[in-house]
């Protein structure tokens, strides 16, 4: 407890005022002689003790008159979190008060002894809560001193910077409405006070060096993707706080409470921090609007992000609407192929020109969502940059276009090398469909060639090499295919009926190739094996992971499967099969990748003299078959690797073979000046990527080579869904901080924090009480007869 007057409680002294004043008047008693009659003595005796009862209640009255006014006049003031606590001491002690005076008045009148002791028990009882109370108040309350609200501060203000904060109302963005704020809090400051503007960044935080300096970092806040959560910025504040030295120490949090700011894995640090930050004083500034109202684009997917042939490109969108729909038209854009461009003219940067390739109308319901999908075909060979919009303009526009970047190829070669009698075709229809190959539409081109006929061929010519139910390969071809994969080549292996566990198999290059050692064949005539993944977080798996508990893999029943024991160190296993034995395993190798499928996909339904292996490629329901066989294919390829489409703030690496691609590139970002990026060990790195847009880069190698990628927000960050006061409370705890939502509610809790909660009104009110009561009690005790 503080008080803003402290020297008016020496006034406390005048309480002895009456006490003087009842000493010095009280008449002193005449002895008159009268009858000494019994009864009339007793009388006498009962009369002395009513009057004297009735002057110490009246020179209670008056007494504690005289110190509610010392005290009103001292106004004292507590922390606001404590004031429930004190007016609880301050029930407690006026029900002690009553029940004392109670007491007093049973023990005067001698009443029976279970009165008095039950009245002295609560007496004592209401004694000890009011010590316990009091004690808890005091321990809770604040460890500055209260009174002066003028005393220098040091102040972390943190001010949420994140997208959605761009959203206008009143044509004012809430960033703007954070920024004036902010900038006004600063004028409040004495100028001996410590200030800091936080940023929702990694960068450590630093006291600025003067309050101009304060304000001019409020000036530069811009709207940032990819920053860190709020509650880890209120972490940073509180530890760069922990090393001033000033008494009072503040944090303001302006915020437009949008649960995308302050979602955080790590929320309850924050809440230990601010524990064992009890002397540091929270406000939460909300300069956000109660009912947004906005129609954004959430996300984009693409069909792939390379893509071989004349395929069709499908990206499919999201429309969510927060508050009122409506009718919205979306369109998609793609730039023209252009390699001279980027290209700066007299300072402007000059781009390929985007061409609108499809568009659709459509109607949203309030708070509600909507998919559509475009489709773009005949895009040439290279790299495509892409946008979706929405055609009109609303409160927020940061979400009303969505960038993409897609790589279109020729189809990629693979060179399937099967034994005589091999049935390869269940393989090469599965990734390159006939009437995919008539149209230019398939993935792949493959060239089916014999074993004996593999030294005929360059390896280097294709990007995967397929050996499909391979029969044992002489040493010489082991060595070209190691050396194949070293270089960066993709090798798939289908194991069947040709495979020996052999030498040909198990000597060191095939064995560091093959993954593991060929044991020994595993069958099963029953229908009870089959593919049962464990997880599905490998490239190969990954479209199966929206429905990874629905896919009928026991409806391709495998009957037979090699056993891979002693697994290389960098051999993992991909996909197991029902009994736990290995099914897919993946081996690394130099710069290149190995599959190795432990049972063929060369096995017609009935072979002619022979056990068929599996039922993968011939089941009624083959359908995960070819999925997985054109994800493995793909994988080996390489396409997995080469991703284009990135979020704000994280890091591009797109791969950059020495002698295919140029080594230095000008880089084009959105909105801003070109940079120059070099490549390092075959690949390109760009950690620029605070904004959302599409990159480009131009470099030179023969002739201009125009490559690039793309970068959007966090589909979260347009998310306008308010964090509630409940919510709040679990985050920074109850009665932890204060909320304000303008400038005179600021005013108003920052007094009440720095002065305290003031009792005034309540011993104004308590004053009333005891005059009232003492006027009362003295006309009654004191009226004359009639």
């Amino acid at each position: 407890m503080a008080f803003v007057n402290l020297s008016l409680l020496l006034g406390g002294i005048c309480t002895a005022i009456p006490i003087v004043l009842h000493l010095v008047m009280r008449q002193k008693p005449k002895h008159l002689p009268f009858p000494a009659l019994q009864f009339l003595q007793h009388r006498r005796e009962t009369n002395r003790r009513t009057l004297q009862l009735r002057h110490w209640l009246l020179l209670a009255l008056r007494c504690l008159a005289v110190a509610v006014i010392v005290f009103a006049l001292a106004r004292p003031s507590v922390d606001s979190t404590a004031v429930a606590g004190w007016l609880m001491s301050a029930g407690l002690l006026v029900t002690l008060g009553l029940v004392g005076g109670c007491l007093i008045f049973t023990l005067m009148q001698r009443k029976g002894r279970l009165l008095i002791g039950i009245l002295a028990a609560l007496s004592g009882l209401l004694l000890i809560a009011l010590a316990v109370n009091t004690i808890g108040s005091l321990r809770t309350g604040p460890r500055v001193l209260l009174g002066d609200q003028q005393a220098p501060v040091a102040a972390a203000l943190v001010i949420d910077s994140s997208p959605a904060m761009m959203y206008r109302y009143q044509n004012q963005t809430r960033l703007d409405v954070a920024r004036e704020t902010a900038t006004w809090l600063i004028g409040q400051f004495s100028l001996e006070s410590d200030v800091a503007v936080v940023e929702a960044r990694p960068e450590p935080a630093l006291f600025s060096v003067d309050l101009s300096a304060a304000r001019k970092a409020v000036s530069r806040l811009q709207p940032e993707g990819g920053r860190e959560p709020l509650p880890r910025a209120i972490r940073k504040a509180l530890r760069l706080l922990a090393t001033n030295d000033k008494a009072r120490k503040e944090v303001y949090v302006f915020t437009d409470l949008t649960r995308s700011s302050w979602q955080d894995d790590q929320s309850g640090a924050l809440r230990a921090a601010l524990d064992d930050a009890r002397e540091v004083t929270v406000y939460v500034v909300d300069v956000g609007v109660e009912a947004p109202r906005n129609v954004a684009l959430s996300g984009l997917q693409l069909s792939a992000e390379t893509l071989a042939g004349d395929n069709d490109l499908i990206v499919e969108a999201e429309v969510a609407a927060v508050g009122a729909g409506g009718q919205s038209r979306v369109e998609l854009f793609v730039e023209e192929p252009d390699p001279d461009k980027p290209i700066i003219v007299d300072g402007e940067t000059i781009l390929p020109r985007a061409v609108r390739r499809d568009r659709h109308e459509i109607e949203l319901a309030q708070d509600a969502s909507k998919k559509i999908r475009f489709r773009v075909r005949g895009l040439p060979v290279g790299v495509h940059q892409g946008s979706v919009r929405l055609t009109q303009d609303d409160n927020l526009a940061i979400d009303n276009q969505r960038y993409f970047t897609v790589n279109v190829v020729e189809s990629w070669p693979v060179l399937v090398v099967a034994p005589s009698g091999v049935n390869e075709s269940l393989l090469t229809e599965a990734i390159a469909p006939f009437e995919y190959r008539e149209t230019n539409r398939a993935r792949f081109q493959c060239t089916v060639i014999s074993q004996g006929d593999l030294e005929n061929h360059i390896l280097q010519n294709y990007a995967v090499v397929a050996l499909v139910d391979p029969s044992p390969l002489t040493p010489t071809q082991w060595e070209r295919m190691a050396r194949f994969v070293e270089h960066g080549g993709g090798l798939g292996i289908f194991l069947g009926h040709n495979a020996a566990a052999t030498t040909s198999f198990n000597s060191e290059v095939p064995r560091r190739l093959v993954g593991g050692k060929l044991a020994r064949i595993w069958r099963s005539p029953e229908r009870d094996l089959f593919l049962a993944p464990t997880r599905y977080d490998h490239p190969v798996l990954a479209p199966f992971r929206d429905q990874a508990t629905s896919v009928p893999w026991d409806a391709s029943p495998v009957f037979l499967h090699w056993v891979l024991d002693e697994l290389g160190s960098n051999t993992t296993r991909v996909a197991a099969l029902s009994n736990g034995k290995p099914a897919i395993v993946e081996t690394v190798h130099g710069t290149g990748r190995v599959l190795t499928w432990t049972t063929p996909v060369s096995d017609p339904l009935r072979p002619a003299g022979r056990t068929c292996w599996n039922e993968l490629p011939t089941s009624e329901v083959n359908w995960p078959y070819f999925v997985l066989i054109n994800e493995t294919i793909r994988y080996l390829a390489g396409t997995n690797d080469q991703r284009l489409n990135y979020l704000v703030g994280e890091t591009v690496q797109i791969p950059n073979q020495t002698g295919a691609y140029p080594d230095r590139y000008d880089l084009f970002p959105p909105h801003d000046e070109p940079l120059d990026v070099t490549a390092h060990q075959d690949l390109l790195t760009v950690r620029a990527t605070d904004r959302a847009g599409a990159y480009r880069l131009k470099g030179f190698l023969g002739g201009p080579v125009a490559r690039g990628f793309a970068v959007n927000l966090a589909p979260r960050e347009s998310d306008l869904r308010r964090l509630s006061r409940v919510q709040l409370d679990e985050l920074l705890g109850k009665d932890r901080y204060q909320l304000a939502r303008n400038k005179d509610e600021i005013v108003l809790e920052v007094g009440q924090a720095r002065v305290g909660r003031e009792f005034y009104p309540y011993l104004m009110v308590l004053l009333v009480i005891v005059v009232g009561l003492e006027h009362l009690f003295a006309n009654r005790f004191y009226r004359q007869p009639t």
